[in-house]
């Protein structure tokens, strides 16, 4: 029953009714009553590796889970853990709660290292639980935004948590907070970070500014894999997605692969080959 029920909650034409309809946040709860796991921990398992994650609220639940398939992650997830290799470097731009950060650290091992950015601070303390709870001493997170300035910025809120914007309030914002936020090409250089070997980005329409302020380190040779959720319709409106693409092109990303999800929103794979 509740195998049937997930899947039902999967399918593009269900959620795009309940989004039309308002009523994603009462469904979305009541999910989470029915499989919430004991003790709110929720054990996943992607290409051989496990992990485990705290589940605070239903959307949590569903970033974890999506790990599995049924929301879209997976792909991209997969992607990523069969690129990189023991010893590698990867930047998890946009990192919510860690579902990327924990699995690619447990990927690339001590040898290796993942570097975490995250602004929001409900979703770094959350992180920062979830790096405990699976007992991670290979990342270094930075409660921080990238973009291509350095100063401070207006992070507008949501009710859901990964759903902070720089660009726009977006839908269910619940205000907002003074955030820092610094051009990456320059904290890689002032703290000593070493060139990553894959980056993944997901920053709810900032991604093109993330790509300009950190272009210095994805051109260089040791970058070859760049993972962008793109969000159209939260872009800024001098930006449009196919702009993405060319930008990344232009620092010798040759190839691209495109995997939609089901809300217009996809995830762009750009390699070096």
């Amino acid at each position: 029953m509740l195998n049937s029920l997930k899947r039902l909650s999967y399918r593009p034409e269900v959620l795009r009714s309940v989004r039309k309809l308002g009523l994603s946040s009462i469904l979305r709860r009541a999910y989470f009553y029915c499989a919430q796991p004991e003790g709110r921990i929720l054990q996943t398992k992607l290409a051989g590796i496990q992990a485990r994650f705290y589940t605070h609220t239903p959307e949590e639940f569903r970033i974890v889970e999506s790990a599995g398939g049924a929301g879209g992650e997976q792909r991209v997830l997969s992607r990523l853990i069969g690129f990189l290799k023991p010893g590698d470097v990867a930047f998890d731009v946009g990192a919510n709660v860690g579902l990327y950060t924990v699995l690619l650290a447990k990927t690339v091992g001590d040898a290796g290292r993942v570097v975490a950015f995250e602004p929001d601070n409900r979703a770094f303390d959350h992180l920062q639980d979830n790096l405990k709870l699976n007992g991670i001493s290979n990342t270094g997170c930075f409660r921080k935004a990238l973009g291509d300035r350095t100063g401070p910025a207006r992070l507008y809120s949501s009710r859901i948590i990964g759903g902070s914007s720089l660009v726009v309030t977006g839908r269910g914002a619940s205000g907002a907070e003074i955030v820092d936020i610094v051009a990456g090409d320059e904290l890689v250089a002032a703290r000593g970070l070493p060139v990553p070997r894959a980056v993944k980005i997901d920053v709810e329409g900032y991604e093109y500014s993330v790509i300009r302020g950190l272009s210095r380190t994805l051109v260089h040779p040791t970058c070859e894999l760049v993972c962008c959720e793109v969000h159209p319709s939260m872009l800024p409106k001098d930006v449009k997605p196919e702009q993405i693409w060319d930008l990344l092109k232009s620092l010798g990303f040759a190839a691209r692969e495109i995997y939609p999800r089901w809300d217009k929103t996809f995830h762009l794979v750009a390699a070096k080959v």
